[in-house]
């Protein structure tokens, strides 16, 4: 990248040091002057506060930000990039209802495991007889919890402090509210409402054989409370990879297999089939970032094309598109009528499965949609801040390429344009040097 451009990539000086001195050979300049050899000034605290100041650092902060966005997004894409979507795999399960997978770590292609699931972790469940809500309860609640985590006495009297009953819901609130206020037992309650009735509920924090709960004493009002609605169970299931069958058993529904690269959670009692490869919505959601962030560098550059021949140059490379509209649209991209690009991710997915190869190559090979992408940016970013906003600084840049000086009124003598000269970086300056030792040689 240019030594004096913006850069993406922290090569650069940066734009704000570089336009803090062309500042001061532009007619942006307030009030310091300069004499032909003396060293260019930094810009007074007075100057950085004009509008005309606060607008160029603000566009090209923007011009940074957009084009490094879109640096960004056309990596996710790049086969040469580390990390792409078509490289990184992910796990994936025939059906989902059954159990579904994630990548834990790095996977290899061409997994195929089968599992089967004889049954699912279960948390205990003990429910009381329902009442109806606001009938008024006749029993006091005197029973011991004994949880995986401990023990717990919940005493709940019907009567209130006044004399009057309590109702079978207030009962129920009570003792729900005592039973989540200790958190050690294991075991969390609530009150359950139908058809005007409730009831109080125990259930175990978490699933397992080894997370069962008791109830013991006089359940009172909660009647029935100590009977198990659902009892806990471990989960049980069979892992069939590389030919090798095995069984095993887990008090949580959510297990690690294929060596510790997959983790699985199971849902319900069936057979599937867990795989690895790419992620069809990855790969759509990452072309949607790459349209979107070319879509915001083109109008950020037309918004901002009379700056200076820089924009309206990479603007003109931008408008050029990345590639030829038969190919776009191949892939689902279109044009809409305010010239922006337009992905449709279905007909993207539906091109994916047709022909997966030569969507890969168009998008992410050598010559494709995002390598030209990221080239538009990379150059753009390494243009020089003078001719990227040769109007603001009010001097015309010399068709020399990225690195040349902006020619000032005030350069009227050779010492002045080689001080322009030098001020583009000490790239500049080595070639200026390395030149005239050339020219030397050869006379």
């Amino acid at each position: 990248m240019s030594i004096n451009g913006i850069s993406g990539g922290g090569y650069g000086y940066g734009y704000t040091s570089s336009i803090n001195n062309l500042l001061q050979l532009s007619s942006l300049k307030t009030t310091a002057s300069y004499s032909a050899i003396s060293a260019v000034n930094k810009v007074s605290s007075t100057n950085k506060n004009t509008s005309a100041y606060a607008s160029v650092t603000s566009f090209l902060k923007d011009y940074q930000s957009e084009l490094t966005g879109l640096e960004a997004a056309a990596a996710k894409l790049q086969l040469n990039q580390k990390g792409n979507v078509f490289t990184e795999l992910e796990a994936g399960s025939s059906d989902e209802s059954v159990a579904t997978a994630k990548r834990s770590w790095s996977l290899e292609a061409g997994m195929d495991i089968d599992l089967e699931v004889h049954s699912i972790a279960q948390a205990q469940k003990n429910v009381s007889a329902a009442n109806y809500a606001a009938d008024l309860a006749d029993e006091d609640m005197e029973f011991e919890i004994a949880g995986p985590g401990g023990n717990q006495t919940i005493s709940i009297s019907s009567t209130n402090a006044n004399g009057t009953k309590k109702t079978y819901n207030q009962m129920y609130q009570e003792a729900a509210k005592a039973v989540n206020g200790n958190t050690k037992t294991g075991v969390k309650a609530s009150v359950q409402s139908e058809n005007g009735k409730v009831s109080l509920v125990l259930t175990g924090k978490d699933t397992g054989t080894a997370n069962s709960f008791s109830v013991n004493g006089k359940t009172g009002a909660a009647a029935g409370l100590e009977y198990i609605e659902t009892a806990a169970a471990d989960a049980k299931y069979t892992v069939t990879q590389d030919g090798y069958t095995q069984t095993y058993t887990s008090d949580t529904n959510k297990i690690n297999i294929g060596y510790g690269r997959v983790d699985v959670e199971l849902k319900k009692e069936g057979t599937t089939n867990i795989y690895s490869g790419v992620d069809v919505d990855d790969i759509t959601d990452a072309v949607q970032d790459l349209v979107d962030s070319y879509n915001a560098v083109t109008n950020m550059l037309e918004s901002n094309s009379g700056r200076g021949a820089g924009t309206a140059a990479h603007l003109a490379s931008f408008q050029r598109g990345m590639a030829h509209e038969k190919t776009l649209a191949a892939l689902g991209i279109t044009t809409n009528k305010a010239g922006d690009l337009v992905l449709d991710k279905e007909k993207l997915a539906e091109a994916l499965e047709k022909d997966y190869d030569y969507v890969m190559d168009t998008l992410g090979g050598q010559f494709g949609l995002a390598e030209k992408a990221a080239q538009k940016a990379d150059q753009a970013l390494s243009d020089s801040v003078q001719r990227i906003v040769s109007n603001d600084l009010g001097g015309k840049t010399s068709s020399s390429g990225s690195n040349g000086a902006v020619n000032s009124g005030n350069a009227g003598n050779a010492y002045t344009q080689f001080a322009n000269f030098a001020s583009s970086g000490a790239y500049n300056l080595m070639n200026y040097y390395a030149v005239g030792m050339l020219l030397n040689t050869m006379a």
